[in-house]
């Protein structure tokens, strides 16, 4: 089963898809992509790159669906902290 979250963050529309990682050897595993995209209305030039960004888990997995999810907020806060000029 699939979690979609979605929350607005200055000025940026952030998504993330968390999904179960189908594993005989890990059985309660999840990863997620996280999309951040600058809302209607936001001044491009006030970003490093107004463009949509893309971050994900990678090759991490976590216990649960609420922990992959917070730590990709996470993250995807981060780097549009980074991208403010």
């Amino acid at each position: 089963m699939s979690h979609v979250v979605q929350e607005t963050y200055r000025g940026w529309e952030i998504t993330i898809r968390c999904s179960h990682i189908a594993s005989k050897i890990h059985p309660r595993k999840y990863a997620a992509i996280a999309e951040a995209e600058l809302q209607p209305g936001q001044n491009p030039s006030e970003w490093v790159d107004p463009r949509m960004q893309v971050l994900s888990t990678g090759g991490r997995s976590f216990q649960s669906g609420e922990i992959c999810i917070n730590a990709l907020l996470d993250e995807t806060r981060q780097l549009i902290d980074a991208l403010r000029k």
